[in-house]
């Protein structure tokens, strides 16, 4: 009862300093004098001025698109966070008003790269809210414009990156964990990882995927060894709430999903015939892997929405019931919205049948780097043939089945994380539609999986894990 105690305070006090720790953030960048980051300010308005708003850095390559959109909006967010003369129809000598409302520039029908350059050069104010987001990124941004502009965060996030997958990978072969190592590399080339940090909208969850992937491992190692350390129910709820603080509705699910994607490779490390097709598993142990994958999940709502619920609630208290509305009328349509044929708003709408297999068909592509140049009919048929083309070489490599063993194994768990992005796909289908150059990479989990159940369920398996 006494460990239970201490472990349901460790959680709040966790769940607490996070949601203060955030808002704190916010609230110091804001203090932060216009006088300090104006250079920068300018330096990055020059460069979205100069800039494609949807920006390919590979020819007709959705998978590796730059959201200067988004990015634009953050620093235009960022740059009035600080401004107290800037804001229109609010009060902006109050810091507090400015966190909630999020302001930006943008008088139609300029866009958004004009508009902050307006704000920076002109003073223009903050016409625009935005918000149903907490935008700590913008907060990030502000305190890091006095020395660099979004050129130079953007390589700075990038280098942070490669040194944490690197020490993460390195970490992963010192453990001896080569499936898992694979499997996770895999993964983080599918979803083109390396390119999200040259973006700041995709950036943050990208430099969560490692960071909680480590602290689930050493959490995992240090509860073996019987050594005092933070419930991992903690760790995820801290995910939860950072990832709502700091992405734009990204792939965000990746900061669950990864971590436990480790979480599960660790239980079942050492047991092949815990993650084999066939296999025979404990009724004890799989509920076990069960009740970890289940409780880890929600806490991570937990913190996720529920720092999407604090946020709405004070944006309703002290900016009014409207902005809470238009949260929650961009959060239906985010779901169950209309989505057209072609950028072009006059196009027509597309039917559910057909909304649902482009999301597919998008995401996917996105996925195996198609080309744009291809026709929907041949993406499918190329994706069914890669798929056709996995499951006969898993068929030719499998292990021989083992005689005595029962059905069933830990299987079925790996399966439901391997379609946790799919759902996220349906939920959220007129997002995943829109914005399939960069939701895609919730997939990454999915390759992750993949890969980890072929290797570790055929003859590779020999080649890869100390027994």
């Amino acid at each position: 009862m006494k460990n239970r105690g201490k472990k349901a305070f460790t959680i709040v006090i966790t769940g607490v300093l996070a949601v203060l720790g955030c808002i704190g953030l916010l609230f110091v960048s804001s203090f932060l004098l216009q006088s300090f980051i104006l250079k920068n300010a300018q330096a990055s308005a020059d460069y979205f001025k100069q800039s494609n708003l949807f920006e390919e850095m590979i020819s007709n390559q959705s998978a590796v698109k730059r959201d200067n959109y988004a990015d634009c909006i953050s620093f235009c967010i960022a740059w009035h966070l600080g401004n107290e003369s800037g804001l229109e129809g609010a009060d902006g000598s109050n810091a507090l008003v400015r966190i909630l409302r999020a302001g930006y520039t943008q008088e139609l029908p300029e866009n958004v790269n004009d508009g902050f350059y307006r704000a920076v050069y002109e003073g223009a104010p903050a016409n625009v809210a935005y918000s149903r987001y907490w935008h700590g990124g913008s907060a990030f941004i502000r305190l890091f414009l006095p020395l660099a502009g979004v050129q130079g965060m953007r390589i700075g996030l990038l280098v942070a990156g490669i040194l944490l997958n690197l020490a993460w990978v390195v970490y992963l072969i010192i453990r001896r964990e080569y499936t898992m190592g694979i499997a996770y590399l895999l993964g983080c080339f599918a979803g083109k990882l390396f390119f999200g940090y040259l973006c700041l909208e995709y950036a943050f969850v990208c430099l969560f995927i490692p960071i909680f992937s480590f602290a689930v491992y050493r959490i995992l190692e240090k509860e073996k060894k019987k050594k005092t350390t933070m419930p991992l129910s903690a760790l995820f709820l801290l995910s939860g709430i950072l990832t709502c603080f700091f992405d734009f509705l990204t792939a965000e699910t990746l900061t669950f999903t990864v971590p436990a994607f480790v979480m599960l490779v660790y239980l079942t490390k050492k047991k092949p015939a815990l993650v084999s097709i066939k296999g025979e598993l404990k009724d004890k142990e799989r509920r076990m892997l069960w009740k970890r994958f289940l409780n880890s999940g929600l806490f991570w709502m937990m913190g996720y929405a529920g720092m999407f619920g604090l946020k709405w609630a004070l944006s309703g208290i002290f900016l009014g019931k409207e902005e809470l509305q238009t949260a929650a009328s961009y959060a239906l349509e985010r779901s169950v919205g209309e989505v057209h044929l072609t950028q072009n708003m006059a196009s027509p709408t597309l039917s559910f049948f057909d909304r649902i297999r482009e999301v597919f068909v998008r995401n996917f592509s996105c996925l195996l780097g198609l080309s744009d140049n291809l026709t929907t009919p041949v993406r499918i048929v190329i994706l069914l043939g890669v798929a056709a083309g996995i499951g006969l070489l898993w068929f030719f490599l499998r292990k021989p089945k083992e005689k005595g063993k029962k059905e069933a194994s830990s299987f079925p768990v790996f399966l439901a994380l391997f379609f946790i992005p799919i759902v996220r796909f349906l939920v959220l289908s007129n997002h995943s539609y829109m914005h399939s150059f960069f939701t895609y990479r919730a997939l990454m989990v999915s390759v992750m999986v993949l890969s980890f159940l072929f290797l570790r369920s055929t003859l590779l398996d020999r080649f890869l894990e100390a027994r």
